[in-house]
């Protein structure tokens, strides 16, 4: 039978998501490998469950993670996204959605910072939904400096009451002494539908084109030895679109400059009274 890749665990951010990446690469974790059956699915998918699972096109991973339940709109508290649990008792009329608004007016200097993407998401959404909530985050995977990225991805499950008593990595006998080493896991948000409610999941889609000498000297910090395969491949050499078009990055220059500068200096020359 599968079972979660952890048992219970509350993953704040990026690093609490690699080092459970890491676990699993060691083979000090195991991940799901297949789709959860319905008697899976009723026994393990519960809050403090996290499970870490391999996209991919053919059968030797998950192309998508499915696990029965019916989910909201995502929320992106970075790094991950948040689903809620769409209950039987929400209804979903317009005037029960506007009964409790999802937004508060906070001043700066009273404004709470969180370390946990989880309590975020709580702290913006109200923290009523009695539901459960379903964390999502995604990495890409460079498993030896000249292999193909990986795309891996982490799901986890809590609910709001259940959340201040599911142990964080600094609490697990196991996580705790992991040590990630650089290079290996790039965060990467994907518009894939990757989900079992087809919401997508966020921007900048990875690109699945060959990585090119240009593209890729450009990209490692400058450096000479840019194709020397000691070294891990660049995550923008690799996976980043925009490396291919860098010009959109960037505010279009030419023609249009003389005429700005047209503009500032007729606003700068004003007598102002």
């Amino acid at each position: 039978m599968q079972q979660a890749t952890h048992p219970r665990l509350h993953v704040r951010d990026a690093r609490d998501a690699h080092a459970v990446f890491e676990a699993v690469r060691q083979g000090l974790l195991r991940p799901a490998v297949r789709r959860l059956n319905e008697v899976e699915r009723s026994m393990h998918v519960r809050s403090g469950s996290v499970f870490v699972w391999e996209e991919c096109d053919d059968e030797s991973g998950l192309k998508r993670w499915t696990d029965g339940r019916v989910w909201g709109q995502s929320r992106m508290r970075e790094p991950y996204l948040f689903y809620d649990e769409k209950l039987p008792s929400d209804g979903g009329s317009p005037e029960q959605s506007q009964r409790h608004p999802n937004f508060r007016f906070v001043e700066g200097p009273t404004r709470v910072t969180h370390t946990s993407s989880a309590l975020l998401h709580q702290d913006r959404s109200g923290g009523t939904h009695t539901g459960l909530i379903k964390q999502a985050y995604s990495a890409w995977v460079t498993l030896s400096p000249n292999s193909k990225p990986r795309k891996w991805h982490l799901t986890a499950y809590f609910t709001y009451s259940d959340l201040p008593s599911i142990p964080t990595i600094d609490r697990d006998p196991i996580l705790s002494k992991i040590a990630v080493p650089s290079g290996i896991y790039h965060g990467g948000k994907t518009r894939s539908k990757s989900e079992d409610d087809g919401a997508y999941s966020a921007v900048n889609p990875p690109s699945s084109r060959p990585k090119t000498p240009a593209i890729q000297s450009s990209t490692v910090h400058g450096s000479a030895s840019a194709t020397s395969s000691a070294s891990l491949p660049s995550f923008h050499s690799t996976v980043g679109p925009y490396a291919l078009n860098p010009r959109s990055a960037y505010p279009q220059t030419g023609s249009r400059m003389s005429e700005d500068h047209r503009v500032i200096h007729m606003l700068n020359s004003r007598h102002i009274s």
